[in-house]
């Protein structure tokens, strides 16, 4: 009784706080500028429901200097006009997605947190290249992005452009496969998020499937063992924001042992580095490859975390590469 007392309370604050700050897809959606020189740009142009653009308010401007001290290093952090850079509402959930797919094409989905004191227009990059392959990438935000409420909320928001007659995803999104992933404090709301009934998911839209998930320099408010679906865990060498030999290591990947679980740490990489433009951060292509074999079951994006010649492993762009038993097992 008190287990579906729990699950009919987070239900009901989901469904609330959806209502709240829900983003349905523009109907007319104004496409992005696509750069085709770019190895991970996809062949689809793509639009989104939020803009972003240089970060020209004092809280933005700092926040750009502090990411190139930390590990942003080739370009400069773009923000939307979200409070504190704005006027804009500082929470809500902001819909990237791909215009141009044949019509009868299911678009999988990319739930993506970012880091404490973050707003979606920092992650703008990653999320048009995602959105260029043909995923619907979802935002959730609220200054603190900090926990598990946060991927719920992106989840009702795409359940419902999926079922908006006026919005441009209608009836096009593939709810059966989803992945949650996200960056720093998103990265231990992701792991959060992964731990909860599936039931709660399945209260939102009986369709949601949550498939895999990643973890992205994740902060620390997360423990691996409550992880229910195949997780890749991100992390940088060079990250003095969350070392990768401390609670990643420890008390998320290796206590991860229900599911298969990956450990990547990219040389070069600092905390920052997933705002940068993708072809300069290392684990863009990486988390591309694993959410195509985990959502798509792409063959040879699964070739890079399956078999005995696992190939992220011989990865130079990797300190190191580790799996566990779970994933060492899978034969494809």
């Amino acid at each position: 009784m008190t287990h579906r007392f729990c699950i009919a309370v987070l239900a009901l604050v989901t469904a609330v706080a959806a209502l709240g700050h829900t983003a349905v897809a523009d109907a007319a959606p104004r496409a992005t500028v696509v750069d085709e020189t770019r190895s991970l740009t996809g062949p689809y142009r793509t639009a989104q429901t939020l803009d972003a653009g240089a970060c020209t308010s004092l809280y933005g401007t700092i926040a750009n200097g502090l990411v190139h001290v930390f590990g942003n290093t080739y370009s400069n952090l773009k923000c939307s006009q979200t409070f504190p850079n704005g006027l804009a509402s500082p929470a809500g959930v902001a819909l990237y997605y791909p215009t141009n797919t044949p019509s009868d094409r299911r678009l999988p989905v990319v739930i993506w947190t970012g880091g404490i004191l973050s707003e979606p227009g920092n992650y703008d990059r990653a999320a048009k290249m995602l959105a260029s392959n043909g995923y619907v990438v979802a935002i959730p935000y609220d200054f603190v992005n900090s926990f598990a409420y946060l991927p719920l909320i992106a989840a009702a928001a795409v359940s419902r452009a999926n079922s908006d007659a006026r919005s441009a995803l209608h009836d096009r999104v593939d709810l059966g496969h989803v992945a949650i992933a996200g960056h720093s404090a998103g990265g231990a709301a992701t792991q959060q998020a992964i731990g909860l009934p599936t039931g709660i998911w399945r209260l939102i839209d009986p369709q949601l499937r949550v498939r895999s998930a990643v973890a992205v320099e994740a902060g620390p408010v997360a423990i691996g063992v409550t992880a229910t679906v195949p997780t890749l865990y991100l992390t940088g060498y060079n990250d003095v924001v969350v070392p990768h030999y401390l609670w990643a290591r420890w008390t998320q990947y290796e206590l991860t042992t229900r599911v298969p679980a990956y450990l990547l740490c990219a040389r070069g990489t600092g905390h920052f580095t997933p705002t940068d433009d993708p072809e300069h951060n290392p684990l863009a292509p990486i988390m591309l490859s694993w959410l195509d074999h985990t959502l798509r079951d792409d063959p040879d994006a699964g070739a890079e975390f399956v078999g005995p010649r696992w190939r992220q492993r011989g990865n130079p762009d990797l300190v190191y590469a580790l799996r566990n038993r779970a994933a060492a097992s899978l034969t494809r």
